[in-house]
């Protein structure tokens, strides 16, 4: 079993400091100080009204029409700045909105400013309106996430680069800063299915599990393992990485004790990283030692 390691998201964590984002880069360092291994955050371009009232009805979708969505990459940038040791990820970037050239230089540009610490989450979303604002198309994109990831790979790890797509191209290309790791590890965002993890199995490295798909969480990871058996990969050698949501007692409380047994359950049953957003722990500017140490408790147990 792998030893356990932690992440913090700071997607919301600016609403602790009065809406400034200057403190959540503080937070950031102090978290990277405080031995947590993954800082991240969380992707949106933007929302049609009536597609986030519907999520927001059918799904429970957590955030306000008005939540500020920092553009990932640039927020992960800042936070390479005051970091030292912490990987920097999203969960999940939708890449699909994206075209793979630009997105491959945004990753690659992370990576060399970090000295090498991006470990990357990719999605293809759920709203239609973010792909047709981005004129990309909203069909076939599992498909053509794949091949972005390809095409990434491709420009990361050659030069010059050349592939050929369904929906784009180049030849005898040249992309430069290269990442500083020889492979950059990328997680997918996908439900649970032997297609979806097959697809992981091929190009990515592991997998950012949906908090929706943790009822079958135990017959998943056996599934992923399987597939990467499949492909001639390490099964072991897969990443996967959960969000955990606070238990609460009775009155509503958060449980620090309760929330730590589950984690510990699904460490048992194959989460390589459990990540925690503070906004979602009902944290305060005040709270946020306790939760680092109360963190730090939880990685030190599995060592």
């Amino acid at each position: 079993m792998h030893p356990l390691q932690v992440g913090l998201n700071l997607l919301g964590a600016e609403a602790m400091y009065g809406g400034r984002i200057q403190p959540v880069l503080d937070l950031a360092a102090r978290a990277d100080r405080a031995g947590v291994d993954l800082i991240s955050t969380g992707d949106h371009l933007g929302f049609n009204a009536t597609a986030h009232a519907e999520r927001v009805e059918r799904h429970g979708f957590a955030f306000t029409l008005d939540h500020p969505w920092y553009e990932p990459i640039s927020l992960l940038s800042a936070v390479a700045a005051v970091t030292r040791r912490a990987r920097l990820g999203v969960s999940v970037l939708i890449a699909t909105v994206r075209p793979p050239l630009l997105l491959a230089k945004q990753i690659a540009t992370l990576d060399a400013l970090s000295g090498g610490r991006v470990a990357i989450g990719l999605g293809v979303g759920w709203q239609e309106a973010e792909y047709t604002a981005t004129g990309m198309p909203f069909d076939a994109r599992f498909r053509r996430l794949e091949e972005t990831v390809t095409a990434c790979r491709e420009l990361w790890e050659a030069a010059p680069a050349t592939f050929a797509g369904r929906g784009y191209a180049f030849e005898d290309f040249h992309s430069y800063p290269q990442p500083v790791q020889a492979r950059v590890p990328v997680l997918f965002g996908f439900g649970p299915s032997r297609r979806n993890f097959d697809r992981i199995a091929r190009v990515a490295d592991g997998w950012t599990v949906n908090p929706a798909d943790m009822d079958s969480f135990v017959e998943s990871v056996a599934l992923l393992r399987r597939c990467f058996t499949d492909r001639g990969r390490d099964p072991d050698s897969a990443r996967i990485q959960v969000s955990i949501t606070p238990t609460r007692d009775t009155s509503g409380a958060v449980d620090l004790d309760a929330t730590a047994d589950r984690v510990r359950h699904w460490h048992r049953a194959g989460a390589t990283v459990v990540v925690f957003r503070p906004a979602a722990f009902d944290c305060r500017a005040e709270d946020v030692e306790t939760l680092l140490d109360w963190m730090a408790g939880l990685k030190e147990e599995t060592r």
